[in-house]
């Protein structure tokens, strides 16, 4: 990559992270390219040379946001820590983005941008269930997760408990007692907990 190329991937890296930042706190809608390019401290033209319009370069962002979320979670999974710590650390990582990040950016990538919804189901099914698979199969060979469990009813069992919606609602009033309500179904059941002792 010789000098020009550098200065012009490094020109859109500031762009995108401005662009993040922006999108996180106001959303997406009321944003103009003229918002972006300010915050960015560049010209409106940059950034339409860059991306072409503010939904391109939204696009660009959610992506890399993805793509970043799944390596923090394949590093996560690889941690010498055992299955309940990995899947707490999960879901608090995703309730604290939910925390930070706009509604509007939420509901634009997983309900609204056509082509988002698309990406999302695709680097879902080629990156994100394998990785969750990994992590069940190697649970159940250290004996923390009950082997005679099908794999598929696992998945189902770890969706019902890592959906956005219930996230969401984490995140409102009496978040953190239902965070660890949830902890504990989770893991225990509805059954009453067990003496250790």
């Amino acid at each position: 990559m010789n000098g020009y190329e550098r200065r012009k991937e490094q020109k859109k890296k500031v762009i995108k992270q401005a662009a993040f930042s922006l999108f996180q706190k106001q959303g997406i809608r009321e944003i103009k390219i003229e918002d972006l390019a300010k915050h960015a401290g560049v010209s409106q033209v940059t950034i339409y040379n860059h991306f072409g319009s503010k939904e391109a370069l939204f696009r660009e962002v959610i992506k890399e946001f993805v793509a970043e979320e799944y390596e923090y979670h394949k590093n996560l999974f690889e941690k010498d820590i055992s299955f309940k710590e990995k899947m707490t650390t999960s879901i608090l990582r995703k309730t604290n983005n939910l925390h930070i990040i706009h509604p509007e950016v939420i509901q634009e990538m997983m309900l609204n941008d056509e082509e988002l919804k698309s990406h999302l189901a695709e680097f879902q099914s080629k990156y994100a269930i394998p990785l969750i698979v990994d992590l069940i199969i190697n649970a159940q060979k250290d004996g923390e997760i009950n082997p005679d469990l099908s794999l598929e009813s696992i998945m189902v069992y770890i969706q019902l408990f890592n959906n956005d919606m219930l996230i969401s609602m984490i995140t409102g009033e009496n978040g953190k007692k239902l965070a660890t309500d949830i902890f504990q179904m989770f893991f225990y059941g509805l059954s009453l907990p067990t003496d250790s002792n």
